[in-house]
């Protein structure tokens, strides 16, 4: 048996592994053989040596080895948050392909083209009845799917919970497409003129998941943005947390009209803010020293607050640039100074404590930035722009769905949620004329093992 450097394959094996790294291949007698392999520490000898591990055999007119325990792993994890069951409840036309296209994104995100190819080279055949989609199929498929709004929303509602505070936030994502109507140009935070969509996000702080995404076109203001959600949320028994202050003091009294529960910050500017009110409590958050008091605010509550470290730092700040030279304003009495209202009686710490959640959104809308990487840009059409966000919220649901799993297991300080599914994705069946497992490393077998997720290494798929 004599090995192939990668530059002698075959295109037919070319076109089966991709990109896939760590991969060699060995021929015998015209036929075709792939091993995994790893560079370890010889401890002995002190120095690297290569650890190989055989896969399986390939073959011209179709794959004989295919990566099953990480698809295997989401799809448990799914039908236990019953997200499979709702996707095909709303998508009854289209719910295969929204799962394979959004597995994709959290496994290993491929262009449109080639989410086809990846599913090819996963057990996902033995599950679903599609045939590996084409870019021109999942297009087709989120173009369907971003018009229907109503389905997607109905899929949203059923995710939220009552009972349960509700981080909001909102973003813009921008792209160079000429034909996406969605996109409109304005203001980034540089200053920089640019087509772009605003995103709003919920995101339930109990449950350590996002539940709600809206897009709007890119001129439209926040205020405006976020009035909309109101509606989608009212009448909720929900407490809702935003990260940053509104100047429109209806937007308060829509959420309490709305008989939604909000705590919000208040611009430091905001009238009903007492600057010279006597800070008399004081509490302790992640070794910095708070200062505190709670007064009624009209019809609202309001708490303010006074950060030792925060106050230092601004006051340092303003005295440094006006040594600089610089023409800058400072109100001494705002400095490190944060106002919070809500239409719930809180104790001022819990009400600082609930508001500082907001980072768990923020965390989010970086993931959901990373998934939206791949084709964001290039994606034309309204529609299918609609459908590829709808579909990438999917993801973002997925992947926090999986980190609730680990954090639950107590591995999540270890492993990653690319960590197990990479580790996952060595769990592989042969079709020998029938399916059966290949070896399994150890370290993934202890991993399953850790994760009370052995089925996937002892059935392939239930009937």
């Amino acid at each position: 048996m004599k090995y192939v450097p990668e530059s002698e394959w075959p295109e037919w094996i070319r076109n089966q592994l991709g990109e896939r790294k760590n991969y060699e291949v060995r021929e015998s007698k015209g036929n075709y053989y792939l091993y995994r392999y790893e560079n370890v520490w010889d401890k002995e000898n002190k120095r690297p040596k290569k650890k190989t591990e055989y896969v399986g055999s390939l073959k011209r007119n179709g794959r004989s080895v295919f990566e099953h325990g990480h698809v295997a792993f989401l799809i448990d994890l799914l039908s236990r948050h019953d997200v499979i069951e709702s996707l095909r409840k709303h998508f009854p036309d289209y719910w295969e392909e929204l799962l394979v296209f959004s597995m994709n994104r959290v496994v290993r995100p491929f262009p449109l083209k080639r989410v086809g190819s990846w599913m090819e080279k996963t057990s996902l055949g033995e599950f679903f009845e599609i045939d590996p989609p084409s870019g021109k199929k999942l297009s087709k498929v989120l173009g369907e799917v971003g018009v229907d709004v109503k389905s997607q929303s109905e899929f949203m509602r059923e995710l939220i919970r009552d009972d349960e505070m509700l981080l909001y936030d909102g973003s813009m994502i921008y792209s160079t497409s000429n034909y996406n109507k969605l996109l409109e140009v304005g203001y980034d935070k540089d200053e920089l003129f640019l087509p772009k969509v605003n995103i709003a996000l919920l995101f339930s702080k109990d449950r350590n998941m996002p539940i709600h995404l809206r897009i709007f076109f890119g001129s439209v203001h926040e205020i405006k943005t976020i009035k909309t959600v109101i509606r989608e949320i009212k009448d909720r028994d929900i407490l809702f947390i935003a990260d940053k202050g509104f100047y429109k003091n209806e937007l308060y009294d829509d959420l309490d009209e709305g008989n939604v529960k909000f705590v919000l910050p208040l611009p430091r500017d905001d009238g009903r803010i007492q600057y010279d009110e006597d800070l008399s409590e004081v509490f302790k958050y992640r070794d910095r020293i708070i200062k505190s008091t709670s007064y009624p605010a009209g019809s609202y509550h309001l708490y303010l607050y006074e950060d030792q470290d925060l106050k230092h730092t601004e006051t340092k700040n303003y005295y440094k640039l006006k040594l600089d030279g610089k023409d800058v304003s400072f109100n001494e009495s705002w400095a490190g100074k944060i106002a919070l209202l809500s239409n719930q009686k809180l104790d001022p710490e819990e009400a600082y404590l609930i508001w500082k959640n907001r980072g768990k959104i923020e965390k989010a809308f970086d993931v959901l930035q990373n998934l939206l990487e791949t084709d964001r840009p290039y994606i034309s059409s309204e529609d299918v722009f609609r459908g590829y966000l709808f579909t990438s919220f999917i993801s973002l649901a997925i992947y926090y769905i999986v980190l609730n799993f680990l954090q639950e297991h107590e591995v999540n300080n270890r492993v990653s949620v690319k960590d197990v599914l990479f580790e996952f994705s060595k769990i592989r069946i042969e079709d020998r004329g029938y399916l059966a497992f290949s070896e399994i490393p150890k370290k993934v077998r202890e991993l399953a093992e850790e994760l009370e997720a052995e089925n996937i290494m002892h059935k392939i798929w239930e009937s």
